[in-house]
C-alpha cells in the first residue's frame, strides 16, 4: 500500500481547518501546522503534535511532503521565499497555495528551488468551525504544475468536490465572477435591507428569501434570459420612472439601481422579451442624470 504524503499547513484558519479536518479524516500524516501565533509539529505517535513559538517551518523534520498555503494572499509572495530559504529538499516536496486571486507563479521561488507547486482554488464560501463537508459537491479549481495536478485530482474527487483545470488567466476571470456571485450578492442584498429599513418593514430580507431563492434556481434551471422577470424585461417603463424618482433622496441607491438596470436592459434585448421601443425608453430614463 503507497503511503499517504505528510501534510503541513500554513494558516489555520477556515479553508486550512477545513483542509484538516479532511486530511486527519483520511488518515494522511500531519507534519505540521502553522499560524501567526506558533506552530504545531508531530513528535511522535505518543505525543502526537507539540507546539513551538515560530510561526514557519525552520527545519526539514517541520515540513511535510505536501505544504498547503491557506493565508492571505498578500502574505503568499513573502511566506514562499521565506521557506525556499531554508536547507530543505525542495525537490521531494510538492506546495499548493488556495488563494482564488492569485496564480502558482506566486510560488516562484519554490518552483526555482525544485518543488512542484500548484493553486488549487476550492470555490466555496468557508467560515471559522466548517468541516470537510462544506468541500462536499463544490468545484475545485487546479492551476500550475501538470503532475501534481494530476496527483491533486482524486484527492479533490475523494473530498466530494469536483476538481477542474484553468489556465492563470483564467483563473483570474474566475475569481472576478467568483467575487460578484458571492461578497457582491451580499452587499446587494445589504442594499435591500437598507430600502426594507428605511421605510420600515420589518423582517424583510424573510419576506424576499422565497423571491431570491426561486430566483436564483430559474437562473440554473433556465438561464439568465429566461430568468429575468420584472418591470424591464416586460418593458414597464413607468413603474422604473417611479422607482427612480422614490429613489432620488439617496443618490448612492438611485445609482445602484440605475446600474444594475442598465445590466437588465441588456439581457431583456437578448431575450427579446420586450418590444423595442419600451425597452429605448427605460435604457433612457437609466442613463439619465435626472429620474425624471
Amino acid at each position: 500500500m503507497t503511503q499517504k504524503p505528510a501534510i503541513t499547513i500554513i494558516g489555520t484558519g477556515s479553508v486550512g481547518s477545513v483542509l484538516q479536518d479532511f486530511f486527519e479524516g483520511e488518515g494522511y500524516p500531519m507534519c505540521s501546522l502553522w499560524n501567526s501565533r506558533g506552530g504545531k509539529v508531530y513528535a511522535s505517535e505518543k505525543a502526537g503534535l507539540l507546539s513551538v513559538s515560530h510561526s514557519l517551518p525552520q527545519k526539514e523534520s517541520e515540513v511535510g511532503d505536501w505544504i498547503f498555503i491557506t493565508i492571505p494572499d498578500d502574505q503568499i509572495l513573502k511566506t514562499s521565499d521565506q521557506l525556499a530559504k531554508l536547507l530543505v529538499s525542495w525537490r521531494d516536496k510538492c506546495v499548493i497555495h488556495c488563494s482564488g486571486n492569485l496564480s502558482s507563479e506566486v510560488l516562484g521561488s519554490l518552483k526555482k528551488a525544485g518543488a512542484k507547486t500548484v493553486s488549487m482554488h476550492p470555490i466555496q464560501t468557508f467560515k471559522k468551525g466548517d468541516d470537510r463537508n462544506r468541500l462536499k459537491d463544490i468545484y475545485v479549481s487546479l492551476e500550475g504544475d501538470e503532475e501534481l495536478m494530476q496527483m491533486l485530482i482524486p484527492v479533490i474527487q475523494k473530498m466530494g468536490a469536483h476538481p477542474f483545470v484553468l489556465t492563470a488567466g483564467g483563473k483570474q476571470s474566475l475569481h472576478i465572477a467568483a467575487v460578484f456571485a458571492s461578497n457582491y450578492l451580499v452587499a446587494l442584498m445589504g442594499s435591500v435591507e437598507q430600502i426594507l429599513k428605511q421605510n420600515d418593514i420589518e423582517n424583510g430580507l424573510h419576506i424576499l428569501k422565497p423571491l431570491v431563492e426561486q430566483t436564483l434556481h430559474n437562473v440554473f434551471e433556465k438561464g439568465v434570459d429566461e430568468a429575468l422577470t420584472g418591470p424591464i424585461s416586460r418593458g414597464d417603463s413607468e413603474t422604473v420612472r417611479a422607482h427612480l424618482e422614490q429613489l432620488s433622496s439617496d443618490p448612492q441607491l438611485q445609482a445602484l439601481y440605475k446600474l444594475l438596470g442598465m445590466a437588465a436592459v441588456d439581457i431583456a434585448k437578448t431575450s427579446g422579451k420586450a418590444a423595442t421601443g419600451e425597452i429605448d425608453i427605460i435604457e433612457a430614463l437609466l442613463s439619465s442624470k435626472t429620474p425624471g
